[in-house]
């Protein structure tokens, strides 16, 4: 399934009225982002995000994360949200917010900005609607519009040990959108390594309240100018070895 086949998917569905389709609604909205992206309120402070930053969030939804943002950080330009569902957008447009808030459509695999854009780039629940090869496209992508210095962070479900419990939360999470990929901590950092990133690690993002879903966090950095690695394996070449050997 391509992108935009999920972004007219979340927009058919938004549009329904779906009873579902209300729950995610919520869920998506400020009060709902305490209980899906619980670390997410302690952001400004563990990223030590600073007002001279550029910022962008990457399947931002109605930007409730923005706005969260927005209101504890003054950023001096406004922090950018992306998003592929033109109703997403639409309803991030038209709620309130402490600060300017810039949003953009446009895939997750297609990043409209020039390159060394952006300090810090943050994405949820984006990489369970992308193929390897979008995977891969996606975290070229972020590297290439991250400035020297820059890192992100990018969070997702992932797979458990039992088929019988990941078909489950396969269907709690497809409601309205027919594709979910549930990929391990090693299999994501694989695919961040061979994309360039100089620096690769797990974020250990948690508490994440609902749903009670298994979350797989990275934190992923592109090193300043004039920076060497030092001889030896280091997280980078770690990522990669866990990877290929299927570790989570």
């Amino acid at each position: 399934m391509t992108e935009a086949q999920v972004g007219r998917q979340y927009d058919s569905w938004l549009r329904s009225g779906s009873l579902s389709s209300r729950g995610y609604a919520f869920l998506a909205s400020l009060p709902g982002t305490m209980l899906i992206n619980t670390p997410v309120y302690r952001f400004d402070k563990n990223l030590a995000l600073k007002p001279e930053q550029r910022l962008l969030d990457i399947g931002c939804g109605p930007g409730s994360l923005l706005r969260i943002f927005a209101s504890r950080v003054r950023f001096r330009s406004p922090p950018t949200g992306l998003d592929l569902s033109a109703e997403m957008l639409r309803h991030a447009r038209r709620e309130p917010a402490d600060r300017p808030l810039d949003f953009v459509r446009a895939a997750a695999t297609a990043l409209p900005f020039t390159e060394g854009s952006f300090d810090i780039v943050t994405c949820g629940y984006v990489l369970k609607h992308l193929d390897d090869r979008s995977l891969d496209s996606f975290f070229a992508g972020v590297l290439r519009v991250l400035k020297p210095g820059g890192f992100a962070v990018v969070w997702e479900f992932r797979p458990t040990q039992s088929r019988r419990l990941d078909h489950l939360n396969r269907w709690v999470v497809t409601r309205g959108v027919k594709t979910a990929n549930f990929r391990s901590y090693g299999a994501i950092a694989a695919a961040a390594t061979t994309a360039g990133f100089d620096w690769v690690d797990n974020a250990h993002l948690r508490p994440f309240l609902f749903p009670p879903i298994p979350r797989v966090s990275l934190v992923l950095g592109k090193a300043p100018e004039g920076w060497r690695e030092e001889t030896g394996p280091g997280r980078v070449r770690r990522a990669a070895i866990e990877g290929r050997n299927g570790r989570s």
